[in-house]
């Protein structure tokens, strides 16, 4: 039998390995010159730098199916999310005290009462043993979920809006509210990890397990059937099963869907100095995010978990003005905005450049009910990835459990 596969992000290689192990033919096609699809680092001024904000939430179930979480050397950023003002310069803390003790305090002086008991409840609804129990029962949008949990106006504006816009990529957060159910309960069983690699070493780890896989890079793929994949080489590629593990945007592009899903794109802002402006491993959250002219969502310096001579501060934009990134105009803008922050000490940190993604998440409707929010096979062809269930290496990850409970195939690691 043989399988080909188009795209050689994580679902592209984990389906890879599932197949090949059980006997499949398999050839991974991959448009650009290396794997890892969104998941995917690049090089700076001789750093190592993911493209995109990552974490990998350790309570995701998948991860242990798949992954040797130990070989990644994942090091936990702290149980809380620092908030800072940026007009006063004002820095407060929301943690989860069940996990994080020590938070307790500043949480519910920076929440208040009303809110950090909300906030308690929401965290004692959630599910260990099924993260995504949510989906399962019908949804809100968002915001309108967190008027519902009687959230006050000025905590949603000063923190579960930001908080949330960075998750979703998205300014309106046009999601529904299981999503961030399932979120919140990933954030509250496990940690928020980093490999010591960059986050490509998730999906490399997997690549290293292919054996007998072809694998094509540069190679672009024009239109595909149930049977065949054609390059815009002009070459056909003959199947017995094609597996599109490719982004929402393209995925639908080769299926001729008309409908264009929304664009959600990130850019993140990289600068090297040698004292960090943050002691600890936390998200610094801007409460002011979407007033004004303030472009900065989030500050974060990866460098404080893996130990390193120099630091690197990264902040992150979404939206449209991400795709300014590479505007001399805007990086000084981004630098103004660092200084507002941090003081004058942003102005002596080395600018080592930028990273960019157009499609960084697909986009979904804002009350879909279900986990799996795509068939599983369309026209005959098998569609795997974070679009057909949900935006998280969780729902990539059980997509392609999914094709191989279809195939009845079993998980490599368990096999």
């Amino acid at each position: 039998m043989k399988a080909v596969i188009v795209g050689a992000g994580l679902a592209g290689c984990a389906a890879a390995w599932a197949l090949e192990q059980h006997g499949y033919d398999c050839t991974l096609i991959e448009a650009s010159d290396k794997a890892g699809g969104r998941m995917k680092c690049t090089t700076i001024g001789g750093h190592n730098v993911d493209v995109g904000f990552h974490v990998l939430h350790t309570a995701y179930p998948s991860l242990q199916r798949w992954l040797d979480l130990e070989a990644l050397d994942l090091k936990p950023m702290d149980a809380a999310t620092d908030l800072i003002s940026p007009s006063t310069g004002n820095i407060q803390t929301i943690g989860d005290p069940l996990r994080a003790p020590s938070t307790l305090i500043p949480t519910v002086f920076s929440a208040g009462i009303w809110n950090a008991l909300r906030m308690l409840r929401w965290r004692l609804r959630t599910r260990k043993s099924d993260l995504e129990a949510a989906m399962d029962r019908p949804s809100l949008p968002l915001d309108t979920y967190f008027d519902a949990m009687r959230f006050s106006k000025a905590f949603q504006t000063s923190f579960l809006q930001p908080l949330f816009a960075g998750i979703t990529l998205d300014q309106n957060r046009m999601e529904r509210s299981a999503f961030a159910s399932f979120t919140f309960s990933a954030m509250s069983h496990g940690s928020m990890t980093m490999p010591k690699q960059g986050i490509e070493a998730v999906p490399n780890q997997i690549l290293q397990n292919l054996k007998s896989t072809e694998i094509k890079y540069n190679a672009t793929v024009s239109s595909v059937s149930s049977n065949a994949v054609l390059l815009e080489s002009g070459k056909s590629i003959k199947a017995d099963i094609v597996v599109l593990a490719t982004p929402q945007n393209v995925t639908q592009n080769l299926l001729g869907a008309t409908d264009t899903p929304r664009r959600k794109e990130t850019a993140t802002y990289v600068f090297a100095c040698k004292d960090p402006p943050l002691k600890r491993a936390r998200l610094l959250l801007n409460t002011e995010y979407g007033e004004g002219n303030h472009k900065i969502l989030h500050v974060h310096v990866p460098t404080l978990l893996h130990g390193s001579d120099s630091h690197l501060v990264v902040a992150t934009v979404i939206g449209e003005d991400s795709r300014l990134h590479e505007h001399k105009s805007e990086q000084k803008k981004i630098r103004t905005e660092l200084i507002n922050w941090f003081g004058n000490d942003a102005k002596d940190w080395y600018f080592i450049g930028t990273t960019y993604v157009d499609y960084a998440l697909p986009s979904g409707g804002t009350t879909a009910t279900g986990r799996e929010r795509q068939p599983l096979i369309q026209d005959g062809i098998y569609c795997i990835g974070d679009h057909t269930m949900h935006p998280s290496v969780q729902g990539t990850l059980r997509s392609v459990e999914r094709l191989l409970e279809h195939l009845e195939i079993p998980i490599p690691m368990k096999g």
